[in-house]
């Protein structure tokens, strides 16, 4: 009812959490050129659009640009650089939003592999771009020792890496808010993120020797697996999330095999920012996959229920049908009998009546015919669809149809009243489909009307 106490709000929240996320990212690891090595602020902002959708445009442009401007503030950056470094960081996740939007529509989630692949590239094209900007301010108001391609390619790196690792939870957060994942899963990913985050602490206490570099991947990955597996894509998002924590801050405080002084502080960024884009794309992939095997297996299950029901509405229509020929036929056939023994009792006379025995004759004739109709309406009713359509009197379907409901309707208690309109031209079809169609609307009328328990059961 108030729009703009959600704007607010969003725009609040977003701001400070994407100023906590940039200021840890500027006081942790930065290149040589002032560029962080890891950006986790531009999945904020991009987890957020694309979660919300565009009426958080506005709130998520808005909040990105006041805590760019104070995280750089706050930092060794002017206002001017600032200025800029926002505005690129605002473009950046409204770029990424617009392709999503654009080639996988409004609702984005990340249990396809098509939509993995479309955000990688979507953080790829937008940080790309965004980067551009960023490279002019850092060249303008800034001097640094490195070249401006250098610049440009840690910007697309660590923002990248960002919008990879931290998107994912976000958009599944949303998802998660609008149609949450049943108790028995909460609590089996849960449980599975709370080992996954003992594992990596104990990981990174393991001492610096050679074998240690299989340990990580023959503790994690299996952990990673079962919540891909067996949970909703936001868990396996989580996850990646905590390794990538993990490898950011055993970097830098030089903890574990990633912290090795051994190596220079190029070549461990380099380690770590292969190590959450590995973790990262694997774990949202393996997740995006089996998210796929499980929407298979459900619509398996859904095309055999509709196949099942399609039986026994077939099964249904076959009772129904075999009691009303029994009952059609029966009338006929009976009266063509009577009558053929009246004709024979006026032929066997000594003066016959020519005029009676020719009335009874007349008789077994249209009784003959009304049970050959009858069973030509049988034998459409299950012919082939493939037969050609023609014109068919709608009229006279509806009029015919509780004639053969007939024994069901009696035993349902079920009285019909049938209104036709007088003008109603032909319709092209096939009478036999169409006959099949209003028997089936006809037997789930009488099965809902069964369940009254008090007054009449009318089918009109």
């Amino acid at each position: 009812s108030r729009p703009w106490i959600y704007l607010a709000g969003l725009t609040i929240a977003l701001g400070i959490t994407y100023f906590l996320a940039a200021r840890l990212s500027l006081l942790l690891l930065t290149k040589p050129d002032g560029v962080a090595v890891f950006w986790p602020a531009a999945g904020v902002s991009a987890g957020v659009l694309i979660g919300f959708g565009p009426r958080a445009r506005l709130p998520v442009i808005v909040g990105t640009m006041a805590a760019t401007i104070a995280a750089n503030v706050l930092g060794d950056r002017n206002i001017w650089s600032a200025v800029i470094f926002a505005l690129c960081n605002a473009a950046e996740p409204v770029l990424a939003a617009a392709i999503i939007e654009r080639f996988f529509g409004p609702s984005f989630n990340t249990d396809r592999l098509r939509n993995v692949l479309g955000l990688l590239a979507a953080a790829i094209v937008a940080t790309a771009i965004s980067g551009i900007g960023g490279t002019l301010g850092f060249e303008l108001f800034h001097k640094s020792p490195s070249p401006t391609l250098t610049i440009w390619h840690h910007w697309l790196a660590s923002d990248a890496l960002g919008i990879i690792t931290v998107a994912p939870l976000l958009i599944g957060l949303v998802h998660a808010l609008r149609d949450p994942p049943p108790r028995s899963e909460v609590i089996e990913g849960s449980a599975v993120l709370a080992i996954l985050t003992i594992v990596s602490a104990l990981v990174v206490l393991l001492p610096r020797e050679p074998w240690v570099a299989v340990v990580p991947t023959a503790s994690l990955f299996p952990l990673l697996l079962w919540v891909s597996a067996r949970c909703r894509s936001i868990f396996a998002a989580a996850a990646a999330f905590i390794v990538a924590l993990t490898v950011v801050w055993t970097t830098t405080f030089g903890i574990g095999i990633l912290g090795d002084p051994g190596l220079t502080i190029t070549q461990r960024i380099l380690c770590a920012q292969a190590s959450i884009l590995t973790v990262s794309l694997c774990t949202l992939v393996l997740a995006a996959l089996f998210a796929e095997r499980k929407a298979h297996e459900l619509r398996l299950i859904h095309s055999n229920m509709m196949l099942e029901r399609e039986q026994n509405n077939k099964l249904m229509t076959m009772q129904a049908i075999t009691g009303s020929i029994a009952h059609e036929l029966k009338q006929p056939l009976t009266a063509i009998s009577a009558n053929s023994e009246t004709a024979q009792l006026i032929l066997s006379q000594t003066q016959p009546d020519l005029e009676a025995a020719r009335s009874a004759l007349d008789s077994i004739v249209d009784d003959s015919h009304r049970a050959g109709q009858t069973l030509s309406d049988i034998r459409a009713l299950f012919a082939k669809t493939d037969r050609e359509q023609r014109p068919v009197d709608v009229n006279e379907i509806a009029f015919q149809v509780p004639r053969l409901l007939r024994d069901q309707l009696k035993a349902d208690g079920v009285t019909t009243h049938v209104e036709l309109a007088s003008d109603l031209p032909p319709v092209r079809g096939h009478r036999g489909q169409l006959q099949e169609v209003m028997i089936n609307l006809c037997q789930n009328a009488i099965e809902s009307v069964s369940t009254v328990r008090t007054g009449p059961r009318t089918l009109h």
